[in-house]
């Protein structure tokens, strides 16, 4: 990859294809251009597995136990998608921006430091959930335990996908998590069979399911985890892991205030009907992770010129965006039938929301290129920037939403702040592309 003041006349598809003058260069260009959609598909596919295992688990819990357990592994959920979001800014996404063209020794090496640091990670986050569980009743006690019991199994789990993603074999990504799901599946089927009626059993499920998972991973990987080298790993990478980490914290730490002043301001039904929603319009985050993990390593991978970065990132949110409306306009159109079949009394709310919520999602789906292209061009602290700008105007402008017209009010409230962010993401993005890729300064 190239550093500050590459030039170029190359497009983005001819740079991404390999393309090359003389004969045979067309042959060439077309065997990378279905390499390209094959690595694609094979992450789309991953991240939907992933996504449907999560969601089935979740609704598995829901009809299976009381309410009150049902919270306590809502609670326990939250703090693993927290940690894994963590986990992903400190060492996942350090592999993708810095070694997408690692080869031999150094990948395995890379790859057993980012395990390795996936596992600290897990265990100072295990350590943190052990220490708040033990004053607590059950079953909230039971459910948090098991959760950081296993933290660290899925911490590494999640690494090795991202490990996967970034050296251009998203197929093992997606064999790994299929084997997680299907061991989940099977150990859930003998739960239900024996009636299980407690959420731990079915956290421990999960879990266990993710530690097969994780161990196959480091075979997949030729790796084993590198406790001893994620002090290096991430005092080498802090100028990379550092801002990912805040923009992670920003985005999450952003949406659980919104929820919990939303609910003050208005009523717990105005964030339920805005959360049904979401789950609606939650196929499109499956669209949205894969486009984003297919991006930045392939960007990484090919020397493009500046301009050739702005294309790219055009492409990007155009197909974000023609997706996020596609999908949304197909919601606004259900029947109030199909809405209540899918959601029940819900609905109702949720259909107030839907309209406010697809500009939303089609605004955040306009930074997904600008955010992709500044993370592949190791300029972190950019895309920090956005979220930055982001987290406050969600806040503000969703609680205003909610206490002066309720859901729709919020979901237009939550439009508004993405709509605000858009502009200052591409000139981000304008001003990253004319500067380059961040050098490393780090050595093999």
């Amino acid at each position: 990859m190239s550093g500050p003041g590459t030039t170029g006349a190359a497009a983005p598809e001819d740079a991404l294809a390999h393309g090359a003058d003389g004969a045979g260069a067309g042959a060439r260009r077309g065997g990378a251009g279905r390499s390209l959609g094959g690595r694609a598909g094979w992450i789309l596919a991953d991240q939907a597995v992933s996504s449907l295992a999560n969601a089935g688990l979740s609704i598995v819990v829901a009809r299976t136990v009381s309410p009150t357990e049902y919270g306590a592994f809502a609670l326990a959920f939250s703090v693993y998608t927290f940690a894994v979001a963590i986990s992903q800014a400190s060492s996942g996404q350090v592999v993708m921006i810095r070694y997408a063209t690692a080869t031999g020794e150094l990948r395995t090496r890379v790859a057993a430091a980012a395990g390795g640091t996936s596992v600290v990670i897990g265990l100072l986050s295990a350590l943190v959930m052990v220490l708040a569980s033990l004053p607590l009743g059950v079953p909230l006690r039971d459910v948090l335990l098991a959760t950081g019991v296993l933290l660290p199994a899925l911490m590494l789990q999640d690494t090795w996908r991202t490990v996967f993603v970034s050296r251009g074999t998203p197929r093992h990504a997606f064999t790994n998590d299929l084997l997680w799901t299907v061991l989940q599946a099977v150990l859930i089927a003998g739960l239900l069979v024996a009636g299980a009626e407690r959420a731990v059993w079915y956290v421990l499920a999960w879990g266990l399911a993710a530690l097969v998972a994780a161990v196959w991973g480091a075979r997949q990987a030729g790796a084993v985890p590198d406790l001893r080298a994620s002090r290096r790993f991430l005092v080498d990478h802090r100028d990379v892991a550092g801002p990912s980490v805040a923009n992670a914290a920003a985005i999450l730490g952003a949406t659980q205030v919104a929820f919990v002043l939303m609910a003050a301001v208005a009523s717990v039904e105005t964030v339920g009907a805005i959360r049904a929603a979401q789950t609606l319009l939650g196929p499109l985050n499956i669209v949205g992770f894969a486009l984003s993990s297919f991006a930045v390593p392939e960007i990484v991978r090919h020397d493009l010129s500046r301009r050739s970065h702005v294309l790219v990132a055009l492409v990007l949110s155009g197909v974000m965006v023609v997706v996020d409306l596609v999908w949304g306009g197909i919601l606004l159109l259900l029947p109030r039938a199909a809405g209540e079949a899918l959601l029940g009394e819900t609905w109702t709310g949720a259909r107030e929301a839907l309209p406010g919520l697809v500009v939303f999602t089609a605004c955040i789906g306009a930074t997904v290129g600008a955010t992709a292209v500044m993370r592949a061009l190791a300029r972190t602290t950019y895309a920090f920037w956005t979220s930055a700008m982001l987290g406050p105007l969600v806040v503000l402008l969703s609680v205003i939403g909610a206490w002066r017209y309720g859901e729709a009010g919020a979901a237009w409230g939550l439009a508004a702040a993405a709509a605000l962010v858009v502009p200052p993401a591409w000139w981000l993005l304008l001003r990253a592309a004319r500067l380059g890729r961040v050098p490393s300064e780090v050595s093999a």
